[in-house]
């Protein structure tokens, strides 16, 4: 199963018109990806990608790939980022996360961000839990679900027991 994922209306990372990102996280065999080229206004030094909105990014693929992985609602409990070279404005990047485990209730992902040359320039680890505020229902109420093929409808159908 692969495809696009919807993105999440009000969402600075992968909301389709918040003034953000606009990531479209897209599914693949247990990982989420996106492309992206980061403008210069979210720049924090001179070129390069402001290193929250990288933190951002990293969580934003993490979170997408427990959510569809195991369709609960999570929230972050604990990121860590290593920063290994600049995110360059203008510049073609992937991002990627994946989980890793679950242990005893909180769930473990990796993600990183690559360049265009596949060198590494941000990796993360992070830390989820149940959330028990909004359900499934609420979460999935808010997604934009244009250009989201049927596969990947069907999963949120699962989720939530009727049609997204």
């Amino acid at each position: 199963m692969k495809g696009l994922l919807p993105g999440y209306k009000k969402c600075f990372f992968c909301g389709p018109a918040t003034g953000g990102l606009s990531l479209h996280i897209r599914y693949e065999g247990g990982c989420t990806y996106c492309e992206f080229f980061p403008e210069e206004r979210f720049q924090g030094y001179q070129g390069m990608l402001h290193g929250g909105i990288v933190s951002g990014i990293l969580d934003e693929v993490m979170w997408w790939a427990l959510f569809v992985e195991t369709g609960k609602v999570c929230v972050t409990w604990k990121l860590e980022v290593k920063f290994k070279r600049p995110v360059v404005c203008g510049e073609r990047h992937i991002a990627s996360g994946r989980l890793v485990k679950n242990s005893g209730g909180t769930y473990i992902l990796e993600g990183s961000i690559k360049d265009d040359r596949g060198e590494e320039c941000a990796l993360g680890q992070g830390y989820f839990k149940v959330f028990k505020g909004p359900s499934i229902r609420d979460i999935v109420e808010y997604l934009d679900f244009r250009g989201v093929q049927g596969e990947i409808r069907d999963i949120f159908k699962s989720f939530c027991g009727d049609n997204p």
